[in-house]
This record gives C-alpha cells, sequence and structure tokens, in this order.
C-alpha cells in the first residue's frame, strides 16, 4: 500500500493480446496514459479514465473477435494505497477484478510491456468467474518517496514585466504574465531502493522498500529520465492537506534544470547510508 506524495507521468499503454474459451482479440498500444489517477474520493479506488491501468481493463471488457463477438469479459481496475499517513513501503499496485465464463489469458510481447502494467510475466493467467488478481510490481510512470509523512509546499509568485512609462522614470507600467508556483517535493526517510536502480536490484534494500528485485518501476532515476524529455507532470499531495486539497486533486508541473541535474543524488542525501535516504526539497514549476 503506497504512501503519498505521488508523483505520475504519461507513458505509452503497451499492447497486449486478451483471450478465453470464446476467442483472442490484439489490443494496439496507445499513447499519452498516465501512470496514476483515481475516479472516487472512497474506496474503492477506481482508476481514472486517461490512465494505463484503466485502458488495460477498458479495451478487455471491450473486446470483440471479428463478427463481432465479444469476450463476455467484465473488468474493473481499481489501485491500492494508503489514504493517510500511517507507514507503507511497498508497491503502487492495483487489483484487476475480472469476470468471465472461461479462464482468461493476457499476453504481452515484452517484460517491459507487462511490467507498465505491473504484472510480472509476459503471459498471466486468470480463472473464469469473478476473481480478483493483484499486480506484483509497481505501476509505470510513478514515483513515490514512500515516506512516513510526504510534504508538498507551494510558493506562488507573480510573473510580470516592468517598463519605465518615462523617460525620467518617475512611473512605471507593470505588465502581468500570470503566475507561476514552485511546488516542493519533501519526505521523511525512505529506501535507497525507490531511488537507484543498483539497490533496488539487491535483495536486502529491494526488501527495506517492500519491492521486488525484478521490479523496475518507481525508481527515481526513472522519473529524472522521463523529466528530461520535457513531460509534464502530476503531483498528488496527502489526503489532507492546509490548502484543502484531497488526494484526487494534482497538481500539474514540470521539472527545471533537470540537465544540469540529472543524477538522484543531485535531490536526495543519506541519512543512515546506504539504506534509508531523506528529500529534502525537490522543486518543480508549475502553473496555478
Amino acid at each position: 500500500m503506497a504512501n503519498f506524495p505521488i508523483i505520475t507521468w504519461q507513458v505509452t499503454a503497451p499492447a497486449f493480446t486478451v483471450a478465453n474459451a470464446v476467442g483472442s482479440v490484439s489490443v494496439a498500444a496507445a499513447n499519452d496514459k498516465w501512470g496514476f489517477g483515481v475516479s472516487a474520493l472512497t474506496a474503492p479506488y477506481f482508476s481514472d479514465a486517461d490512465t494505463a491501468v484503466n485502458y488495460l481493463t477498458s479495451e478487455m471488457t471491450s473486446a470483440a473477435i471479428p463478427g463481432p463477438v465479444s469476450l463476455g469479459i467484465s473488468a474493473i481496475s481499481t489501485f491500492n494505497f494508503t489514504n493517510n499517513t500511517s507507514p507503507a513501503l511497498s508497491p503502487l499496485t492495483f487489483t484487476l477484478s475480472t469476470a468471465s465464463a472461461s479462464a482468461i489469458t493476457l499476453t504481452f510481447a515484452t517484460l517491459a510491456d507487462a511490467a507498465v502494467y505491473g504484472f510480472a510475466s509476459t503471459t498471466v493467467s486468470i480463472n473464469s468467474g469473478n476473481v480478483a488478481t493483484t499486480t506484483t510490481y509497481n505501476v509505470g510512470g510513478v514515483w513515490m518517496p514512500n515516506g512516513v509523512s510526504g510534504d508538498v509546499q507551494r510558493t506562488t509568485k507573480q510573473r510580470a514585466a516592468v517598463s519605465s512609462s518615462e523617460m525620467s522614470g518617475l512611473s512605471t507600467d507593470i505588465v502581468n504574465w500570470g503566475h507561476v508556483a514552485n511546488i516542493e517535493v519533501r519526505s521523511t526517510l525512505f529506501p535507497v531502493a525507490n531511488a537507484f536502480v543498483w539497490y533496488a536490484g539487491q535483495s536486502i534494500y529491494a526488501t527495506k522498500a517492500g519491492r521486488l528485485v525484478g521490479d523496475p518501476n518507481n525508481i527515481l532515476e526513472g522519473m529524472l529520465q522521463a523529466a528530461s524529455t520535457g513531460v509534464e507532470f502530476r503531483i498528488y499531495e496527502q489526503a489532507a492537506t492546509t490548502a484543502g486539497l484531497t488526494y484526487e486533486d494534482y497538481l500539474e508541473a514540470k521539472m527545471p534544470g533537470i540537465s544540469e541535474q540529472a543524477a538522484a543524488d543531485a535531490f536526495i542525501t543519506a541519512d543512515d547510508e546506504p539504506r534509508l535516504w531523506t528529500m529534502a526539497g525537490m522543486f518543480f514549476r508549475g502553473n496555478t
């Protein structure tokens, strides 16, 4: 059960094949799907329509072989996370609830494709009937420090251009360009396996983070790689905030200066090296 804050960006939802006794359907990849997003304020936390997870389940439900003949699958996806400040060092998984008259098989072209959806295998078998399957990996397009108490602070600044209206400079014209927000993400102690790929691949550190060694997602280095491409992020705060936001609300922002600070250790410092680290402040810039 993952903790806030959660930072997510857009990924490509990989292609896959869904099959049961009725037939099989190949589903094409879809661009610009978010790694996280929910459409409900209370449990169950259904995945939002613009997420990769929702794309998977909605395409399973609408799958029809040429004819068209429906495969008769009903699928719903819900995210698993902690809606409070209780410690939760574990992946951001989702539960896939399915109903079909016969067993279902999901097939992905590569392990990397399967991992975007949180699966650890290119072939996922689901029994017939009302079955709930929980993913083993973090979903793709997400990073979170998994600290016990994350915090997001916003500093709003007015962006303006100032020019003198007189040669003497006794009066000026102020032209407003709008407002920008500097967004700082802070966290308490979090495992180093959520920052560096190398540590995430070592059992002792992966276990400390509540993750599997083979999990390629929720690593700070991966988020910084995405930031270097100029993607926009959605930053989800704690469930209760002084600004009155809930976890369904998010801040849109980009990470400036990533080309000068592309390494994970530029944003975090060791507290109990090498196991636990802290994040004094990770800065984003977005519009208010």
